[in-house]
């Protein structure tokens, strides 16, 4: 089965809502995920999403606001363009962007708005493709969004975004590079942020699902005590070598 590759925004959200209904595998790996961004949020409200896309994460986490750049469906609160954060200075308890920042041309200028959006001790929680040695393998055979490590995202600031009406521009290497080629030069860009926590995870079981492009190759019964067994047996691996996603969770520095 060939990749599947859509040039429009709109158009891949329907792709997407599609499979996610007709797929239950990977309705219970994204659940997975899930669970971690929602047990990495602070305990401050409100919580609000970045990029909803099909409102997968809002069906899991109702409280949550969930925005994106377009109406993709009854689950969007607001219209929210990533690049322009239209939210008032500490009015987020916690941001959530679940695969956004690989889609940004001005990732550093998003994460200093969303900064500015948070509540002192708020968290902005990130879920990104990681490029790992087995990542890079896994996404170079089978995925068609382009990963650029020698990007040079940091030398952007003032350079207004090219033109994008179809919302495609995609980098995977952007999370690699701001939170762990990068990170040290990242955070000293970020001076309202800490890194709270950075890992990467997910090995054999994510591409065995066949994601959105590719046919599921493993059963749903005993999926979900599956996930927990490979995150426990990779973990020692999975910063350096085997982690296919990260969960980057940054925190508001509380005032002095």
């Amino acid at each position: 089965m060939p990749k599947v590759v859509l040039n429009d925004y709109a158009e891949e959200l329907a792709f997407q809502r599609e499979v996610w209904q007709g797929k239950p595998v990977l309705r219970e790996l994204y659940r997975h995920w899930y669970r971690r961004i929602v047990a990495a949020l602070a305990p401050l409200k409100p919580v609000i999403e970045i990029g909803s896309g099909c409102g997968n994460f809002k069906a899991y986490c109702p409280e949550c606001i969930a925005t994106d750049v377009l109406r993709s469906g009854p689950w969007i609160d607001r219209i929210v363009d990533a690049h322009s954060l239209p939210f008032a200075e500490r009015e987020a308890g916690n941001i959530v962007a679940f695969d956004v920042i690989h889609h940004l041309q001005r990732p550093l200028s998003f994460l200093r708005q969303a900064a500015a959006a948070l509540q002192p001790g708020g968290r902005l929680v990130l879920c990104e493709p990681a490029l790992s040695p087995w990542g890079r393998l896994v996404y170079g055979l089978a995925h068609h969004e382009p990963a650029n490590p020698r990007w040079n995202l940091f030398g952007l600031d003032g350079v207004p975004p090219e033109p994008d009406p179809g919302h495609t521009f995609t980098n995977m290497a952007i999370a690699e590079i701001l939170f762990w080629r990068e990170r040290a030069r990242a955070l000293a860009a970020l001076p309202q942020l800490r890194l709270h926590s950075a890992r990467k995870f997910a090995f054999l079981l994510y591409p065995l699902t066949g994601g959105f492009s590719y046919p599921c190759l493993v059963p749903r019964l005993g999926f979900g005590a599956c996930l927990r067994l490979e995150d426990a047996l990779m973990r020692p691996f999975a910063d350096w070598l085997t982690g296919m996603r990260m969960l980057v969770v940054l925190e508001k520095i509380p005032d002095s």
